[in-house]
């Protein structure tokens, strides 16, 4: 029998650790690769919130500060008019988003504000408002994804036609 003098090569004990190793690699870079991913998407819906909060609070603020009537009550909301036609115009959350209700009982309309922004996946989880002084409003919103709150603000708006700004219990 002739011997094999030619030891080149890797011993299978070689062959499997390496094997191994690659395996512990690479679920290695799949975890990091998986936690880029989902950071990605965080940081998305967050910065999607912080539009979407900028524009709700811009529009609220835009809508009080025309206003010729305003009145807070003690549940944190505001019953306002314009231009007095007494159509006693409420803010209010419907399926997550903000809308603004019109008219009397009996032919109340509903109009989306801001319906050009896209809340994807958002919703507005609270929207209050408080009465500042004699003449002032602050209006606070927060907005989440699912049950995980991604942001919140408030704003100070002073109704540039209202003489005081009235309140009412509940």
């Amino acid at each position: 029998m002739k011997k094999l003098r030619n030891k080149k090569g890797f011993t299978l004990t070689e062959m499997l650790i390496s094997v191994l190793l690659l395996g512990i690699v690479s679920l290695m870079v799949t975890a990091m690769m998986s936690a880029i991913l989902n950071s990605t998407v965080t940081m998305r819906e967050v910065a999607q919130a912080e539009i979407l909060g900028s524009e709700a609070l811009d529009n609220l603020q835009g809508q009080l500060r025309v206003a010729t009537s305003v009145t807070v009550d003690g549940d944190g909301h505001v019953t306002f008019d314009i231009n007095s036609a007494n159509l006693g115009y409420t803010f209010a959350i419907k399926d997550g988003k903000i809308v603004m209700e019109h008219g009397k009982d009996d032919k109340k309309e509903t109009e989306l504000l801001f319906a050009g922004t896209s809340y994807g996946n958002l919703s507005v989880k609270n929207l209050e408002f408080k009465k500042s002084g004699d003449d002032s409003i602050i209006i606070s919103v927060w907005i989440s994804f699912g049950e995980k709150m991604l942001w919140s603000g408030s704003v100070t708006v002073k109704p540039l036609n209202v003489n005081g700004i009235s309140t009412s219990t509940v």
